[in-house]
């Protein structure tokens, strides 16, 4: 075995174990659960007592505790609730639509995770002699999948209907003929087709008789899963066939503090000519960017660069086709930057490093064959006029003029807040409806509502499709005064707040009535049953509820899935540049894989960043006054809004969530958008603002792209 050999069997080793951005030790997890609401395993002694009680406490609020708030809950295991959905257990499914054309669902067989961080492989055997794929649909959410990958074997590394890696199971049998990576998966990427006339063969004449499935699960799991994907396959042979080409480094060592670059270059010797025409780049949490080029005769050609904290998906390449042959030499680079105290090297596991560029190509079907990958490392200089533009990675926004920005309902009134279903394919509106908050008094000193019959009549919680500005469902009639906050968790389950009721209220799917209610109707306070108009709710993955509990109390008060207290966090002050001293808590925001929560200290003008656990940790300060905020992951960014006022219009912010660097503004230069009063992110669609004054907007912002997918396929 040659030593380049020897060096891609290792890195390939470490693809198995860790293709996406890495995932921290959780630092908190929900004790476990057994049916009939018997006592939580490892709980706190207060909430083991509560909890035996709770059949006969009132349905409106949580079950009486001892004054002492119950300690966070830690026990060793994340247990996420799944949705049951269709299992397809290894065999074949098609689906016919065009005649050649047949869809073969890869899903995982209703599989169960013993521990955090857990790698599953699954075989599909491909029951054809010439098969080709020509996209990927996934089926599966971030918020329990942290990766997936797809690969080509001859033989399987097992004869099992699935295997776990972590046990040095393998993916593929050591003797297979044929091994490689046919796609990866991260950070909820939509689909991806191939241009048109290129396909991955697959099949026996390819010597790929198996398509293997693997799935990295971020934490145990309580109940079956089987994500997946779907491949798509034709039948009839395409002109091109395509492969992937891997830069991969691994002695990248990554001191505290300081900024690396992890750099791999190839001369490429094979006689034959392959085309570029997608890539993907990959590190853990460090990595900003990461890039690749063609040398040619000593002229350098970018081939495409990205942010690895965006959606790990492959992009078509912009511009011109690059076509690599022998002679030429190919260039990647990893650029690190960390904020950690201590050293970083690259590894497997979420706390190390990875470097990858993933390098999609197609060649002449007759003249095909599979590339090796480059694994050398070596430092390079990039001349000036190849060097990647600032203005590559950054993200702008624009007002979607196409986009119904009002009269979505007859009735709709002050937007109090949105969010959006797990996904990501309904925008949900929470408005008021007839009662403007700004037409009359509505509390008295005691912030007790003056008007306790203003009920509102109307379904005010609107299911928008984000693309039409279609209402496709409707629900909360009769429950509701002054609405205000929402969010909805992984499970589809509502949760809203209202600052007249001073409470919070959970719907579950297709349900009218609440399930669950925080908080004592009608009554203001400030302990583990009561709230004081209660602006904002965020879920995590875990189903631990956090409320930030606004307008009178600053504080943010957490509660477990039972809405049983388990602790409070902040304090009021109007002091600034001070984490956790808060003035007015207006929104919330949630931050899954690093397990972050992000506050809108209004008044002040201040985002704070706290942990799960309630450790505040940073304090970024923005022009204005900040309503609204939410969390954009593929950039790592906030996005926040402000109101107008009379040196400045309204303007939405992108503000970094590791320096509280502002890496974007967008003043919205309507005359009508002067109030805005809530914001959600709804990921490869937009940012859509909420209007508290008439005529109650809902804006759409897109993200502006000078060459689209469908420009660059057309390309192709």
């Amino acid at each position: 075995m040659t030593r380049q050999m020897i060096v891609r069997s290792v890195f390939l080793l470490l693809c198995l174990v860790s293709l996406s951005k890495g995932v921290p030790t959780p630092d908190e997890t929900p004790a476990a659960e057994t049916k009939d609401n018997v006592t939580e395993a490892e709980a706190p002694a207060e909430e083991a007592e509560t909890s035996a009680k709770e059949a006969e406490a009132p349905a409106e609020a949580p079950a009486k505790e001892a004054e002492a708030p119950a300690k966070d809950p830690e026990t060793p295991a994340n247990e996420t609730t799944v949705p049951e959905k269709e299992v397809a257990k290894g065999e074949i499914k098609t689906k016919s639509i065009e005649g050649d054309v047949v869809t073969l669902p890869l899903r995982m067989p209703d599989v169960l995770t013993t521990v955090h961080d857990m790698y599953l492989v699954t075989p599909v055997k491909v029951d054809y002699d010439d098969a080709y794929i020509v996209g990927y649909v996934p089926q599966a959410s971030a918020e329990r999948v942290h990766h997936i990958l797809i690969y080509g074997c001859t033989k399987p590394a097992q004869d099992k209907p699935y295997w776990d890696v972590g046990d040095m199971g393998g993916i593929c049998h050591w003797s297979a003929e044929v091994n490689t990576i046919l796609w990866a998966w991260a950070l909820d990427a939509p689909k991806f087709d191939l241009p048109d006339k290129v396909g991955f063969h697959v099949g026996r004449n390819a010597k790929i008789d198996y398509i293997l499935l693997q799935v990295h699960y971020k934490y145990k799991l309580k109940e079956a899963d089987n994500s997946g994907v779907d491949v798509i396959l034709i039948t009839k042979p395409p002109p091109k066939l395509a492969g992937i080409y891997l830069f991969a480094t691994g002695g990248t060592v990554i001191p505290p503090r300081m900024s690396v670059n992890a750099d791999t270059t190839c001369a490429f010797q094979d006689d034959v000519e392959i085309t570029p025409f997608a890539y993907r780049t990959h590190t853990h949490k460090l990595g900003v960017r990461v890039s690749g080029w063609r040398e040619r005769e000593g002229t350098w050609t970018l081939l495409g660069t990205g942010n690895p904290q965006k959606p790990q998906m492959f992009y078509l390449m912009k511009g011109e086709n690059h076509p690599v042959r022998k002679g030429d030499i190919l260039h990647a680079r990893c650029e690190f930057v960390s904020t950690r105290d201590i050293t970083t090297r690259i590894g497997s596991t979420g706390e190390d490093e990875m470097c990858n560029f993933y390098m999609m190509y197609f060649m002449d079907a007759d003249k095909f064959r599979l590339e090796d990958g480059c694994y050398y490392e070596k430092k390079f200089t990039v001349p000036d006029y190849a060097r990647v533009k600032e203005e590559e990675n950054e993200v702008s926004y624009e007002v979607d003029d196409s986009w119904k920005s009002v009269g979505i309902v007859e009735n709709i009134g002050q937007i109090g807040g949105l969010s959006h279903s797990a996904d990501k394919k309904q925008l949900v509106v929470f408005h008021r409806a007839g009662n403007d908050w700004s037409k009359k008094q509505w509390f008295d000193y005691d912030n007790v509502v003056v008007d306790k019959e203003a009920i509102l009549e109307e379904d005010v919680i609107l299911f928008i499709d984000p693309i039409s500005g279609n209402v496709t469902r409707s629900l909360g009639k009769n429950h509701f005064i002054m609405p205000h906050g929402v969010f909805v968790d992984h499970h589809d389950n509502v949760f809203v707040t209202d600052v007249a009721l001073h409470q919070v209220l959970k719907f579950e799917v297709n349900k009218t009535e609440p399930s669950l209610i925080l908080g004592t109707k009608f009554e203001p306070g400030n302990d583990s049953s009561h709230f004081c108009k209660p602006t904002s709710v965020v879920v995590t993955a875990e189903d631990f509820i956090f409320v930030g509990d606004g307008y009178c109390n600053s504080r943010v008060v957490k509660f477990n899935k039972r809405g049983i207290f388990v602790g409070e966090f902040g304090k009021e002050s109007r002091k600034k540049k001070v984490p956790g001293s808060m003035g007015l808590v207006h929104d919330l925001a949630i931050n899954h894989p690093d397990r972050m929560i992000y506050v809108a200290d209004r008044e002040n003008g201040q985002i704070h960043t706290m942990t799960y656990k309630g450790n505040f940790t940073a304090v970024y300060s923005v022009p204005g006054s900040v309503y609204a905020i939410d969390y954009i992951p593929e950039s790592r960014l906030i996005a926040a809004v402000n109101i107008s006022d009379s040196e400045s219009p309204a303007k939405v912010m992108l503000v970094n969530v590791d320096s509280g660097e502002i890496k974007g503004v967008y003043p919205c230069n309507t005359s009508n958008f002067t109030m805005p009063h809530a914001l959600t992110y709804i990921q490869h669609i937009g940012i859509f603002l909420g209007e508290i004054t008439a005529p109650f907007h809902v804006w759409k912002l897109s993200e502006k792209q000078e060459d689209t997918e469908k420009q660059a396929v057309e390309r192709l």
